[in-house]
């Protein structure tokens, strides 16, 4: 069944801006502590970093904590490894729990129907939460793992033995009658001079990324295959497939290698046949971890539904074109959020500070007036406040409506995923 991509991506939409009621119920209690483990991550890696216990009392405010985080992180890495690490993981961790513990039920609610609980301070904590964090760490890391990793790795250390095999220091006797006459030059120079080098230092990188790039054209031939695709024939055309096929993914790699060429100038100082390589094995990489990430995006949603870790309704919702449908989803939910997300802070909170700032002043001239031209005590910390708590109430806002729109999202999946079921 086809993935209906306006009608997936608004019902998500709407969910988040339908249920805010019940999402801010669910939701407020875990968010703020979210916030309270962000706060403690960024003090804690400050500490770790500078060798000392760093509060508020020391930083004046949290945005200039987080840029000195930005700046001496580094040397909290080289020199307390451990501690970055295990504040690290206990961060992600907590914030894991957090955010299971209320998104769990907002996908129940939103791919079921099953309205959370009563209760506005909750912070539930059960199977359904488990699952959603087994179904999501699951997911990355397989990714990251399993898919990333052993092309990155291929990549550094294949063109790193061509690098080190090139700048080998070799013997050369120019003069084939005179032992006596000796010259120290480079596998590279050496190879240069007797037209050979283009071997080693392009057609060996270049072999090594030609399996990692078959391997795509035979995932892309395995996933559309007929079986993948409900209007597809029974027979298919193996090789109009295979040609199809062919041509989107050299398409693709052509694009993503250009688009990373444009973006990492600076590899250009190293060798033309290592840096192609090099460019192509990201490439690669890149594009098996976008398709193995599509593949499994609905798992979490599906995983707390059925109330199972079954891998089966995720890789169904996903299968044939729905993977391009579902890449076209999230590109329009994520598109809209940020353009939103950018014409509230950029404009929405320029004009509410306008206005702040006119009742400021208003207020300022009438204690003025009754305080024989003095301003009043109160005047500047009332209207201080008053404005970050707007800009601090209208990103958590956001963030509510952004949380309930990725559970309206799983939900609608989870669903979908069931009707390809109940078809098939």
């Amino acid at each position: 069944m086809a993935l209906g991509v306006f009608s997936v991506a608004g019902e998500a939409l709407n969910f988040g801006g339908r249920r805010m009621e019940t999402i801010m119920r669910v939701a407020w209690l875990p968010v703020a502590l979210l916030l309270i483990v962000n706060m403690a991550t960024v003090f804690a890696y400050l500490s770790v970093s500078t060798g000392a216990l760093i509060t508020f009392a020391d930083v004046s405010t949290f945005q200039r904590a987080e840029l000195l985080v930005a700046a001496a992180a580094g040397d909290g890495w080289s020199k307390a490894p451990r501690a970055m690490t295990a504040v690290t993981i206990v961060s992600l961790g907590l914030q894991a729990i957090l955010i299971a513990s209320f998104m769990a039920p907002l996908i129940r609610y939103a791919g079921l129907g099953e309205k959370p609980r009563p209760g506005v301070v909750r912070l539930a904590f059960g199977p359904d939460q488990v699952r959603y964090m087994i179904a999501g760490a699951f997911s990355f890391l397989f990714v990251v793992i399993l898919i990333l990793a052993p092309v990155m790795l291929t990549s550094f250390f294949v063109l790193q033995y061509v690098v080190d095999a090139l700048s080998q220091t070799v013997a050369h006797f120019p003069d084939p009658d005179s032992l006596h006459t000796i010259e120290l030059t480079t596998a590279a120079e050496r190879l240069a001079a007797q037209g050979e080098r283009w071997i080693y230092a392009l057609a060996l990188p270049l072999a090594a990324v030609v399996p990692f790039l078959l391997g795509l054209w035979a995932l892309a031939y395995l996933h559309f295959h007929p079986r993948n695709r409900a209007s597809a024939p029974a027979g298919g055309a193996p090789l109009l497939r295979a040609g199809a096929t062919l041509f989107i993914v050299a398409s693709v790699v052509a694009g993503g290698y250009w688009l990373f060429a444009a973006s990492m100038t600076q590899m250009a100082e190293g060798d033309d046949g290592t840096v192609v390589a090099a460019l192509l094995f990201t490439v690669a990489g890149f594009l098996f971890a976008t398709y193995f990430s599509l593949r499994l995006y609905a798992y979490p949603g599906v995983a707390v539904c059925r109330k199972s870790l079954g891998l089966g309704g995720a890789l169904r919702v996903s299968r044939g074109w729905n993977i391009v449908r579902i890449l076209i989803i999230l590109t329009l939910i994520a598109g809209f959020l940020l353009t939103v997300q950018f014409l509230v802070n950029a404009y929405a909170l320029g004009w509410i500070r306008e206005t702040i700032r006119a009742l400021y002043a208003a207020a300022d001239v009438s204690t003025r007036l009754v305080n024989d031209g003095v301003q009043g005590d109160w005047v500047r910390p009332v209207f201080v406040w008053t404005w970050n708590s707007v800009k601090i109430l209208i990103n958590v806002f956001w963030t509510f409506f952004a949380y309930g729109v990725a559970a309206g999202l799983y939900g609608r999946l989870y669903r979908e995923s069931e009707e390809t079921l109940d078809s098939a």
